[in-house]
């Protein structure tokens, strides 16, 4: 069984707010919907389960900067 523990998302408005307590509570999840100290916005907290091992980045979602022709020689338009 793997460790749960809790992700909050901090001030968002009240329609992202009810966006995501609907998503999760879809899909099983025990979410919490509190008031923000600025009275306007909520946090959502939700009990996930942790991985143990990350998946890795997908590639591409990597910077490739490093490899850029730009990178190398900036002169280069």
């Amino acid at each position: 069984m793997l460790k749960k523990s809790w992700f909050r998302h901090e001030a968002i408005s009240t329609k992202q707010a009810n966006r995501l307590v609907k998503q999760y509570m879809e899909k099983g999840y025990h979410v919490e919907k509190t008031l923000n100290t600025d009275k306007k916005l909520w946090d959502v907290s939700v009990k996930l389960e942790e991985s143990r091992k990350n998946k890795p980045t997908p590639r591409c979602m990597i910077n490739q900067v490093c490899n850029s022709p730009l990178y190398k020689n900036p002169t280069v338009v």
